[in-house]
């Protein structure tokens, strides 16, 4: 999906160099999480412009978790792809899952219902600490108890769309396994619009907007588009993107839509075109995004962005920081110096909120690598035991690619 409608295939040469492990695709996750954590992180007032200012940019930060569900749709597809056929195809790709998420998941599991509930009175947190719907947490399925809940757990809330990979990833291999190219272009299609009509449909007969937030069927287009670009770029016969030109108008289609929902307000009508179109819209944008950083040559604005340290360094511990922002900035809310509501500084509140960002980024981060350090990268050596095998040659000699979203890094 080229950022260029008028020329599909001005990066086609660097099409090759989808192999291994992409730093850039870090730097790409590194920008999902960290617009993830501006939007939790948004406690300025709204009361001057400048405060307004900030909650619409924050308000972008959402869309920080659909980047996620096309980056992962993206590189778990091509990791599927290039290895089918290959031995051990099912248990390798489910033991590498496993090692890389589940753990320090299910430790945020164990804090969460065994510790912190035990706790909760005598330290005065919050109400919320429980262990009411334990089960479903236990078996991925979090994104539909949050469609019975009347709030989220101040610690778990954000992992409604590691569940919705978690399904995806129990899934896609299956079907990935199953279907021949020509199959798999049609699946992933399929995929989106069934999304988008299960959508509509709810929005028509008037379900919640939550439903149509949290929903597997109703959000799993994201991942289908970044699973799109990821096998257009694998065309057996080479011509990548050439052979899909249909994407350029799919591209054209949805960038209006995009601006639509950026310029207009909170409201029904914004909620119309987010909960019908609008999720596929901002899917198929990121793909540009994603597509653009993997095909641009080097020393391209586009490239330094995506390659910058500091981008690459959020994006390798972007699962950590994804599982601890939202709890780190339930502490800090409640710390005397930079609790909120915000304190003011000359009449203002910027910049106590300019300090509450530094101070949530910089501890997530150094959390997350206390983590990964202490635990994480420890397990992930077993991945070892597991690899994918010799590869098939393929298009242009690629390999498959290592990444994915906060769930599905390395």
């Amino acid at each position: 999906m080229p950022a260029n409608p008028a020329r599909p295939d001005a990066a086609a040469a660097h099409v090759p160099l989808l192999r291994g492990h992409l730093p850039v695709l870090d730097g790409v996750r590194g920008l999902a999480v960290l617009l993830v954590v501006f939007f939790h992180t948004t406690h300025v007032s709204a009361d001057n412009a400048v405060g307004k200012a900030t909650w619409w940019l924050a308000g972008i930060g959402w869309t920080g978790v659909d980047l996620f569900f096309v980056l992962s749709g993206f590189l778990i597809t091509g990791i599927l792809w290039e290895a089918k056929g290959q031995p051990y195809f099912f248990r390798n790709f489910y033991m590498r899952r496993f090692l890389r998420i589940f753990p320090l998941y299910y430790l945020a599991l164990a804090v969460s219902f065994l510790v912190l509930p035990a706790l909760a009175g005598r330290l005065h947190l919050d109400e919320r600490i429980t262990t009411d719907g334990a089960t479903w947490y236990l078996l991925y399925l979090s994104n539909f108890y949050q469609l019975w809940v009347d709030t989220t757990h101040p610690i778990l809330g954000v992992v409604w769309s590691l569940a919705i990979e978690e399904q995806f990833y129990i899934v896609w291999p299956f079907l990935i396994a199953a279907v021949s190219y020509r199959g798999a272009i049609r699946l992933c299609l399929g995929t989106i619009a069934l999304a988008i009509l299960v959508r509509v449909g709810l929005t028509l007969s008037g379900a919640s907007h939550e439903s149509t937030y949290v929903v597997t069927f109703c959000r799993v287009d994201s991942l289908a588009v970044g699973a799109l670009l990821s096998l257009a770029l694998r065309h057996p016969e080479g011509l990548g993107l050439k052979a899909f030109r249909w994407m350029r108008p799919a591209v054209w289609a949805c960038v209006p839509v995009v601006l639509v929902m950026v310029v207009l307000p909170p409201g029904d009508t914004y909620e119309a075109v987010k909960r019908t179109v609008g999720y596929t819209a901002i899917a198929v944008v990121y793909a540009v995004a994603v597509y653009k950083s993997v095909a641009v040559a080097p020393g391209t604005w586009v490239h330094r962005f995506f390659s910058s340290k500091l981008l690459r360094t959020y994006g390798k511990y972007s699962y950590a920081i994804y599982l601890i922002h939202s709890p780190l900035d339930a502490i800090l809310r409640r710390a005397p110096l930079v609790g909120t509501p915000l304190r003011t500084v000359g009449g203002s509140d910027i910049p106590m909120q300019l300090v509450f960002y530094v101070v949530a980024a910089a501890l997530s981060l150094g959390l997350a690598l206390v983590s990964w350090n202490l635990f994480e990268k420890h397990l992930l050596k077993l991945k070892d035991y597991f690899p994918y095998g010799e590869q098939r040659p393929r298009a242009g000699g690629a390999e498959p690619l290592a990444g994915g979203s906060p769930g599905a890094a390395n």
